[in-house]
C-alpha cells in the first residue's frame, strides 16, 4: 500500500461541517490527503493537528461570504427536514432566497 500524498490547499478552500448536535460551521482547509481511495480535506483540530474531520458535509473553493451562505443553507435544509406545515416550508423557502440574494452594503 502506498503512503498518502499530502498537497497544500490553495487559498479559498473550506469545509462545511455539521456536528451531531446540528451545529453548522465553516473551517478552512489547509491540506489535502491523496490516497488510492480518493482525496480527503484536512482541517485543524482542537490540538492544532491537521486531520480529516468526520463532520464535513461539503468541501468547496469559494470566498468567505459564499461559504457562510452555504453553511446557512445547510442549516435551513436541516430545518426543512423537520418542518411540518406549509407555512414553515414557505418561511424557510423565503429565508433561503433572501440568504442567497443578500450582499453586504458597500461591497
Amino acid at each position: 500500500m502506498n503512503a498518502p500524498e499530502i498537497e497544500f490547499a490553495d487559498t479559498g478552500w473550506v469545509a462545511i461541517t455539521r456536528d451531531e448536535g446540528g451545529r453548522v460551521g465553516v473551517k478552512p482547509v489547509r491540506l489535502f490527503e491523496l490516497t488510492g481511495e480518493g482525496v480527503t480535506a484536512l482541517t485543524k483540530d482542537a490540538d492544532g493537528a491537521m486531520v480529516p474531520d468526520p463532520d464535513v458535509v461539503e468541501v468547496i473553493k469559494t470566498d468567505s461570504l459564499h461559504a457562510a451562505k452555504l453553511a446557512v443553507m445547510h442549516k435551513l435544509m436541516e430545518m426543512a427536514d423537520k418542518a411540518t406545515t406549509l407555512a414553515e416550508f414557505k418561511s424557510l423557502e423565503e429565508l433561503g432566497e433572501w440568504v442567497l440574494n443578500w450582499e453586504p452594503q458597500g461591497a
